[in-house]
Order: C-alpha cells, then sequence, then structure tokens
C-alpha cells in the first residue's frame, strides 16, 4: 500500500475527529434551550399543587419543547452528515489521485450522484451493536422521542413523590456541586455525542463505500484501519489490518463512537511500488504492523487496562502469534467471543499461559 495515501487517510481521521467534536459543541445551544424552558415552567405554582389538567399542561409544554430543540439540531447535523459523504466521495478521489501514478479519476461528481449519496447514507442500516439495522433517521427520531419521554417521566415520579419545583429542576439540570454532571440534561448531551460520533463515523464511511462501487475496476478490496490506542474497541483491534473483498467485508461505525475506517486496496497494475512504513498510533508513528503486534510490546499494565487480566495473560503467554489471537477474538459474523468461547477454540494456549 502506498505511504502517501495511509498519511493522507490518517490526517483525514484526524480531520474527521475535530469535526465530530464541532458537531458536538453546537449541542450546548439546543441544551441551553431545555434548561430555559424547564426553568420557565417552573416559575409559578408547584406541580403538586396543580389540577390534573394543568399538570399535563406543563408535561405536554415539556415533551414539546425537549423534542423540538433536539429535532432541530439533528436537522442540523443531518445537513452536515450529507456534505460530509459527498466530501470523503470527493476526497478519497483526489487522494488516490494524489498517491497514485497510474490513477486517474475524474474529480468532477454531479448532482445526481450527490442525490445518491445522499439516499445512501440516510437509508443504510447500521451494523453497530445495540443499533443493528436501524438508519440515521430512526437514531435522531429515537434520541428526540425517548429524551423527551424521559423528561416527562421523571417529571410525573418527582409530582406523585411530592418533590418542590426547585427539586425538579435540579432532577434535571444537575447539582452545581458535581459540575452539572448528574442531571437529565447531561445524560442528554451525552446520548446525543454518541449519536454525532457514530453517524458522521456512518457518513463517511458510505461516501467512501459509494466511491469504491463507482470505481470497482480499479479497486479489489479494502483494508480495516483501527486507531492504535488503549480506547480501541476488540472487535476493532481484530480487525486492524485485514484486507476483504470489495463490498465483502464489515464497515465502519462497528459499534456507538467507532473511530475505525477503511483503506482502498487497488489492484495490481494500479498500486505502484509503495509500500507502508509508518502508521499513527498514541505516541506517533509506528513501524507498519497490526494492533495486536503492536500491543505485545507494550507493558504489561497497559496491556491488562485494555484487554482485561486472562486476555493480557493470554497474550503474553499462550504462545499465539498476534494474527491467532486477533483471529480468536471474533465469530464469524465479527462479534466478539467470549473467554468460554476461546477456551474451546484454543485449549492449549489456555493451559500454556496457566489460565
Amino acid at each position: 500500500m502506498n505511504e502517501q495515501y495511509l498519511n493522507q487517510t490518517i490526517r483525514r481521521i484526524v480531520y474527521l475527529e475535530s469535526l465530530k467534536q464541532s458537531e458536538i459543541n453546537n449541542l450546548s445551544a439546543h441544551i441551553k434551550e431545555i434548561d430555559d424552558l424547564v426553568k420557565s415552567l417552573m416559575l409559578d405554582e408547584e406541580m403538586t399543587d396543580l389540577t390534573l389538567a394543568e399538570f399535563n399542561k406543563v408535561l405536554t409544554s415539556v415533551k414539546t419543547g425537549v423534542a423540538t430543540s433536539l429535532s432541530s439540531y439533528t436537522v442540523a447535523v443531518g445537513a452536515s452528515l450529507t456534505a460530509i459523504a459527498i466530501d470523503t466521495y470527493q476526497f478519497e478521489t483526489k487522494s488516490l489521485n494524489n498517491a497514485f501514478e497510474d490513477v486517474k479519476l475524474s474529480t468532477k461528481i454531479d448532482d445526481a450522484k450527490k442525490a445518491k449519496i445522499v439516499r445512501t447514507v440516510k437509508n443504510t442500516p447500521l451494523s453497530v451493536t445495540g443499533s443493528e439495522g436501524k438508519t440515521v433517521t430512526d437514531l435522531f427520531n429515537e434520541l428526540a422521542n425517548n429524551e423527551s419521554n424521559k423528561y416527562i417521566n421523571h417529571i410525573k415520579l418527582a409530582r406523585y413523590e411530592g418533590k418542590t419545583n426547585q427539586q425538579i429542576v435540579q432532577m434535571i439540570r444537575g447539582t452545581r456541586k458535581n459540575g452539572y454532571k448528574d442531571g437529565l440534561m447531561e445524560v442528554t448531551a451525552r446520548q446525543a455525542k454518541t449519536i454525532v460520533r457514530t453517524t458522521v463515523q456512518h457518513a463517511a464511511m458510505q461516501g467512501k463505500a459509494e466511491f469504491a462501487k463507482d470505481n470497482a475496476d480499479i479497486i479489489k478490496g479494502e483494508q480495516w484501519l483501527s486507531t492504535i490506542d488503549g480506547k480501541t474497541s476488540s472487535a476493532c483491534r481484530s480487525l486492524d489490518l485485514q484486507i476483504f473483498e470489495l463490498g465483502k467485508g464489515p464497515r465502519p461505525p462497528l459499534h456507538h463512537n467507532c473511530r475505525s475506517t477503511v483503506l482502498i486496496v487497488l489492484k495490481d497494475e494500479y498500486a505502484g511500488r509503495g509500500n507502508i512504513n509508518k502508521r499513527a498510533s498514541k505516541d506517533g508513528p509506528v513501524a507498519n504492523e497490526s494492533y495486536y503486534s503492536w500491543l505485545n510490546k507494550q507493558p504489561k499494565e497497559f496491556q491488562d487496562d485494555v484487554l482485561g487480566e486472562t486476555r493480557g495473560q493470554l497474550l503474553r503467554s499462550g504462545g499465539l502469534s498476534a494474527d491467532k489471537f486477533a483471529a480468536l477474538q471474533l465469530d464469524k459474523n465479527f462479534k466478539p467471543l467470549t473467554l468460554d468461547e476461546m477456551r474451546a477454540r484454543e485449549p492449549m494456549a489456555f493451559k500454556k499461559a496457566g489460565l
């Protein structure tokens, strides 16, 4: 694989993470809207003093206000997602043109193609664990609906328990002593941030997938590329550097907050002679190697922190190569295996590691 293309892709990953944070930063204005709404509704009579009809009217205002604020935010994020996907398609075109002398792809992208990319982003279901089969629209609709229901259910319970308006506001906003990190709004913010990070990654990968399909005549596959640090998931660790036929392998995001990507692997006649000899890690460039090959060289404490003590011991003392260890982590559907399932497949490795 061409080193220039790899470096361009890594820079793109950094850019994408910054873009995720930018979209997340825009959330604060919408959280403030919810805060202002709650405070305004709690200024007058105590919830416990209201008639049922009056109380239900307050609940309707809360539900509508929270849903409207979150829906407004997700519409803005949705516009960004389509722009990200289109930009990713164009980036791959320019990136391959710059990195490979024998690649001469057109950089033009017409409105019909842009519209197709937009549909792909919106309609392609995610394979994210816990949200399998859901689309971007599903995730955002669930956010607005679930969070608004959460607010009214908590307020109902608070009124039943006889809590004051001040206590209800505190329940929603959180407490000053905990930096307002223990209220419902913080939970809402965390949920929204997770969805934003996941859907931005999805949009970028769909833009790349569309590019790959359009240029299948020069592409033979895709290579999984995981971030090399202690936060990488077990599934992504095991898939790192594996090459799959075009359209045959898993695609990021594999889980919520996934940061993995794929590299386009060109057919031999287009790939040239370039080789990757460096890639990014938490400590800067490292020699080109898989995640578990890199992890095997890290301190014991770091290995156990990433894998857990049992898997860490198996990595160090089980006599398995990095590739064999990686293959032992996932089933045929790329889902993580339990320790018992791993032991059934490689009993001698567990015995050798004293496990």
